[in-house]
């Protein structure tokens, strides 16, 4: 039987796919949050567990605990430090300066020189720019609609930046050099949280929190112990009745996971849709401006249908997330070479290095 080892080879895979898929199924999930009466989106109908958005964000995060980790362990800590920061940060920048400045000056009840001297317009800016401070709302913009947030999906990405901090203390700390040191400590503290989470700090209770970072660590014990998980078609049949027959009950997280889990593993390293690789990797754009498009949507046009709003804010997003690529991420990251050139070290091409950033 095939491991995630052996499928997980060369740079031909459909990662690239599945996180634009996440990311537009990010956008339909929270039409519902934006349009009032939209309809409910299908998956969280189905099961009153996750809805489609949140699906996406936990396959995100499985992906990049995946990913980063990988990352590291072949191409050492100077390497994923600039890896990470020119793939996270140029693209939040200008979505920032986008959103807070521009959409933000074009929608606000504020006369523009009034928002400009808020405070809170700019700590929202410097919080999520430094990535040390989340933020929601900006002054007197989007007031008219239903829900106010800027932008509800990037707490995410500051999340994202913590755990690739951890990840790096941990290498760092040497618990990534020894899989059975990183085993042991994994379920030792799964099983230490999810039993009782109250010896926490009161920040780190949050059930979203944990559950996503849950998802990132399984990625990276996948990446770790890959000579040692078998990938089979059936083993997602297996998974996919598993949640079935848990469907309403208490027991159908733990089938939720296996299902992302044995699905990530049974599809991601497929080639069926390498080929979208050659246009560009779209999802973090798409997801960066997903939010603000549904807002400026429902602000421009408050009648449109929650359909309508989902299929044009899709349109945006993408526009957007073509733009992001191919003027700020892709050009970004070319600057890596330049980087290692630089200090007298030969550039790593590779494409854990270009496909680490999840969301």
């Amino acid at each position: 039987m095939r491991t995630l080892a052996a499928v997980f080879v060369g740079k031909s895979n459909n990662l690239t796919f599945i996180r634009l898929l996440a990311a537009l199924a990010v956008i339909y999930g929270h039409t519902t949050a934006i349009v009032p009466g939209a309809t409910p989106d299908w998956i969280v109908v189905t099961t009153g567990y996750a809805f489609a958005g949140g699906v996406a964000v936990d396959l995100f995060f499985l992906i990049s605990g995946f990913l980063v980790t990988a990352s590291i362990l072949n191409s050492g800590v100077r390497n994923y430090v600039v890896s990470r920061v020119l793939r996270i940060y140029p693209a939040l920048w200008v979505n920032l300066v986008l959103v807070t400045f521009v959409l933000g000056g074009i929608v606000t009840t504020l006369p523009l020189t009034e928002y400009l001297a808020e405070p809170d317009t700019w700590t929202y800016f410097k919080g999520l720019a430094l990535t040390y401070q989340g933020g929601f709302f900006l002054p007197g913009v989007f007031t008219q609609n239903l829900n106010q947030a800027v932008n509800g999906s990037i707490w995410s990405v500051l999340i994202e930046v913590w755990l690739y901090l951890a990840v790096l203390g941990f290498y760092l700390f040497g618990l990534m050099n020894s899989r059975a040191l990183f085993n042991t400590l994994f379920f030792v503290v799964i099983v230490a949280i999810w039993s009782d989470n109250t010896w926490l700090p009161t920040s780190l209770q949050g059930t979203t929190l944990l559950h996503v970072s849950l998802f990132f660590y399984i990625g990276s014990f996948l990446y770790l112990n890959r000579d040692s998980v078998p990938v089979s078609p059936y083993f997602l049949l297996f998974a996919l009745f598993l949640a079935g027959i848990t469907l309403n009950t208490d027991r159908f997280a733990f089938g939720y996971i296996l299902l992302m889990v044995t699905f990530f593993c049974s599809v991601s390293f497929s080639k069926q849709f390498a080929w979208m690789d050659k246009w560009g990797d779209y999802s973090y754009g798409v997801y960066l401006y997903g939010w603000p498009a549904q807002q400026f949507t429902a602000w421009a046009f408050p009648h449109f249908s929650g359909a309508q709003n989902c299929v044009t804010s899709m349109v945006i997003a993408l526009a957007c997330g073509v733009a992001s690529w191919h003027l700020i991420e892709k050009r970004a990251l070319r600057l890596k070479k330049h980087f290692f050139k630089k200090n007298g070290t030969p550039a790593v091409n590779s494409e854990l290095n270009t496909q680490g950033a999840s969301i």
